[in-house]
């Protein structure tokens, strides 16, 4: 595996990630303006954030959680389709990155310190890995945004066989923690599964239009082809 391939791996999986959060959050009613204030005053309550934070931003979010419940259902939801699709990645996984950050601060003490800081990351790992592609003159706007390929080499049957495998392991990966707080995880599970599988199929497709694709014979290598 190349590097350039891990980083697309890398990007996939936290996809992944925002596809399962998105569907457990809407579960959960966390995007309704209650269940969002709720959530927060319950970690500003029992985190041990500096006061700053837990009384002073977390406070402002929970008291305005009309505007920043919505928000949040849009910020979860578009870091999981621009990750997946790999859609101006540098900038969406830095700023995702910085939004996973904010919610280490928010939950310390409640949970182990690696879990969200580990996923943070990743997050700044991928982006700043691809943000110099982003943000680089030597090709068009859309080249740029549009990134490289993520399939590499592979062929549409093989890309939408991975498509299929993966959406399907995302589902086991939910079903196996079972159904927590009252929450029915198989509905988790089959929603995040259908979000992600849709997704990468689109992707699949996506790449036919990218710099890099075998069939774009005016451009470099794919990303998952050995450089010569």
């Amino acid at each position: 595996m190349t590097a350039e391939r891990g980083i697309v791996v890398l990007r996939l999986y936290l996809g992944a990630l925002f596809c399962a959060v998105f569907f457990e959050n809407l579960a959960f009613n966390r995007y309704t303006p209650d269940g969002y204030a709720s959530l927060v005053d319950r970690y500003a309550e029992t985190n041990n954030a500096p006061g700053f934070w837990s009384n002073g931003i977390m406070g402002f979010f929970a008291d305005n959680s009309e505007i920043f419940a919505p928000l949040q259902f849009l910020t979860e939801l578009g870091f999981a389709v621009l990750l997946v699709l790999g859609i101006a990645t540098g900038a969406v996984a830095m700023a995702a990155a910085g939004f996973l950050f904010s919610l280490w601060i928010s939950e310390l003490g409640l949970f182990w310190i690696w879990e969200l800081l580990s996923i943070t990351a990743i997050a700044a790992v991928v982006g700043l890995t691809t943000l110099p592609e982003l943000l680089q003159g030597g090709s068009s706007l859309k080249e740029r945004i549009l990134g490289k390929s993520t399939f590499g080499s592979l062929g549409l049957g093989s890309s939408l066989g991975i498509a299929v495998v993966s959406s399907a392991a995302l589902a086991g990966a939910i079903l196996a923690v079972g159904n927590t707080g009252g929450g029915d995880n198989s509905t988790v599970a089959l929603r995040s599964a259908l979000l992600f599988g849709v997704l990468l199929v689109a992707c699949a497709f996506l790449d036919r239009q990218r710099e890099g694709h075998p069939g774009d014979r005016g451009h470099a290598k794919s990303i998952g082809d050995e450089r010569t």
